[in-house]
Order: C-alpha cells, then sequence, then structure tokens
C-alpha cells in the first residue's frame, strides 16, 4: 500500500452546526497550525465547509449522509476521526476497505441500541475516547470491556469586542443579565425552566433580565411560551458568541441531560459564575460553590435561590469569576489536540 497522502480525515455527517462541530473545527484549526494535512468529510451543505475554508491544507470533501460515501472518502488518510454517531460506520468502512485505523469521539450520553453492526464498529476502532466521566459509563455500558479514554473538549477561545458588549449591555440598562446560549432543544437543553423562572421572578426580581442565544426546533414553542414576559429575550441564532459571554453577570444552563456541556467552558473563559444542572457530566467540569452553583434539573425554585446565592455575596462572587477564568485554562485547544495527537500516534 502506498503512504498516506493526508495525515487527519476528520469525519462529521451532523446536519447542523452545534457544540460538537464547533469542537470539530477547533480542533482541525489547530493541527493546521501545527502543520498537519487534514480532510474534512461533511454532509453536503452544511456550514462547516464554509467555517473551513480559511484553513490551511484542510481538504473539505462533502458526501451523501451514509456512511459507505464517508468511508470512501478518506482513502488515502492515515488516521480517520469519527466525531459524531453517523460516522462511526464511516470509520469502521474505512478500516475495512483500505486499512485505515480510526478513533471515535462519543459526546452524548443518550443510550444507544444494540446492533450487531455497532458493536462491530466500536470493537474494531483503534480507541474510544469519552469527553466526561458520563460517557465512559454510558458505553461500558452498552460495550462490555470497552476501555475509553478521557479527552475533554476545549473552550472555543472567543474573543469580545468592547463596542459590541457595550451595545448588548445598553439594551438593558440597569439590568443583571442572566443568560444562556444553546440549541433550542428543551428534551436535551432544558430551556422552558428558564421561561419558568422568568415567570417567576417578574414581579419580585425586576433588575433580573434572561438572555437565551440560540436557534432549534423549540423556538416557536418557547416564543409562545414566554408571550407578553417582560424579563426575557429569545435572540435567535447569535454569530458574536463572544460579546455576549462578556455581556452576562450569571451563565444559565439547566440541561436535562449532558455529556459535557462544551459552552461551560466558553463560560468560564469569560469568568462568568454558572448555574447548571447537576446532572451527567457537568459536575466534571464544575463544583458547587466553587465554579458556581449545581442544582437538580427541572426546579425553577432551586434555580432562583441559586442565583439569589451567587448575587447577594459579591466577595464570593469576585471569588468564582477569578477562578472560573483559571479553570478554563485547563480545556484549552491546545492541551485537547496535545491529547489526541498522542492517540493518533499510538494507532
Amino acid at each position: 500500500m502506498s503512504e498516506p497522502d493526508i495525515d487527519y480525515c476528520h469525519l462529521n455527517l451532523a446536519k447542523d452546526y452545534r457544540g460538537g462541530e464547533r469542537q470539530t473545527e477547533i480542533l482541525i484549526r489547530e493541527l493546521a497550525a501545527q502543520g498537519y494535512s487534514q480532510r474534512l468529510v461533511i454532509k453536503r451543505g452544511n456550514t462547516l465547509k464554509a467555517r473551513c475554508r480559511d484553513i490551511p491544507g484542510l481538504e473539505v470533501c462533502e458526501v451523501a449522509s451514509n456512511p459507505i460515501a464517508a468511508g470512501w472518502a478518506a482513502r488515502g488518510c492515515r488516521v480517520v476521526h469519527a466525531h459524531e454517531g453517523r460516522t462511526v460506520y464511516g470509520g469502521l468502512v474505512a478500516n475495512l476497505l483500505f486499512g485505515i485505523p480510526y478513533i471515535i469521539t462519543r459526546r452524548v450520553v443518550a443510550p444507544q441500541k444494540d446492533r450487531m453492526l455497532r458493536r462491530w464498529a466500536y470493537q474494531r476502532a483503534g480507541r474510544i475516547v469519552a469527553i466526561s466521566s458520563a460517557v465512559v459509563r454510558s458505553i461500558r455500558a452498552r460495550f462490555n470491556g470497552a476501555q475509553p479514554a478521557i479527552i475533554p473538549d476545549a473552550h472555543s477561545g472567543f474573543v469580545a469586542d468592547s463596542a459590541a458588549v457595550e451595545a448588548i449591555r445598553g439594551r438593558y440598562p440597569g439590568k443583571t443579565l442572566i443568560g444562556h446560549i444553546g440549541a433550542l432543544v428543551n428534551s436535551h437543553k432544558g430551556q422552558m425552566t428558564i421561561i419558568d423562572v422568568a415567570r417567576q421572578v417578574e414581579e419580585s426580581r425586576p433588575d433580573w433580565q434572561f438572555v437565551i442565544c440560540g436557534d432549534g426546533e423549540d423556538e416557536r414553542r418557547y416564543r409562545e411560551a414566554i408571550g407578553g414576559l417582560r424579563n426575557i429575550e429569545l435572540t435567535g441564532w447569535v454569530e458574536n458568541v463572544g460579546d455576549y459571554l462578556a455581556s452576562f453577570d450569571v451563565f444559565l444552563y439547566p440541561s436535562l441531560h449532558e455529556a459535557l456541556g462544551s459552552t461551560l467552558l466558553d463560560a468560564m473563559h469569560f469568568g462568568l459564575p454558572i448555574v447548571a444542572s447537576n446532572v451527567d457530566g457537568i459536575p466534571d467540569v464544575m463544583a458547587d460553590k466553587v465554579n458556581g452553583r449545581l442544582v437538580p434539573p427541572g426546579q425553577p425554585e432551586a434555580i432562583v435561590s441559586a442565583i439569589d446565592d451567587l448575587l447577594q455575596d459579591p466577595e464570593k462572587l469576585a471569588e468564582i469569576q477569578a477562578g472560573n477564568r483559571e479553570k478554563a485554562k485547563m480545556f484549552d485547544v491546545g492541551q485537547m489536540t496535545r491529547a489526541y495527537l498522542d492517540v493518533y500516534e499510538a494507532l
């Protein structure tokens, strides 16, 4: 067999650009900065193509959303990295057709159906990577004997423009901004709880303003639920994520289940105190009363109490802000990339 032309091939067949796709992009960018040649195989039409067009040494290959097309597109590469569920089979196809070793990164905790083909794909993988201990547990529950490595996600390194931050803050004069950023999918991110909190405190905390950034399948449902509430806004999708993070006073993350929550790392990068659900992989990255507050999922009263607790102790709040900026350094893209390079080189 001839020498591979491309160092690393990344497979991601997601239909939208979400947290996992952002992680795929920032890993590719860091590898490119270190001089590695790469190929990105994506579902036709995904915005990853436009987002990655400026990355040197990267080929982008758009394919139909099926594993055979994805696996075939990996020919000529030294290692294949399957970044999401549908590409596990693409890695298997590339291995069977071309003998290319592949790794799987698992980013969700949702249970998987026990299918023989999936078990085979996981068994043949050169390495399985989980982004948190919760994901490790879900993999071991389904694939007996699996020994996943843990490589957490990285913060995105967002920056903020001071003029844009001032403009955002200017829309809510005198308000404490309690913000959230995420796909608007209640069964996962639990944003209906934020609306319940806003309704509960509309009269009792007139200085609190809730800002939810993102789009998704439940946006219309949320807008109907908000109705005439004046203390909450849905912005829709925003590109200037860093500007919004820099504008917030508190970050609220009420997920009902969460493998890790890379947006939490972005919030920490900006020194934001966090109120988040105590579920799955979230305790891997934040501790109660150290990085903010952990609360039971789906309980508005607990969130109100946690926000109050943070805002009423300025000295503790400042300590949390400084500590979160420092902790975010543990989750920079350089560390994540070095961990993946160690996995690639071991294959």
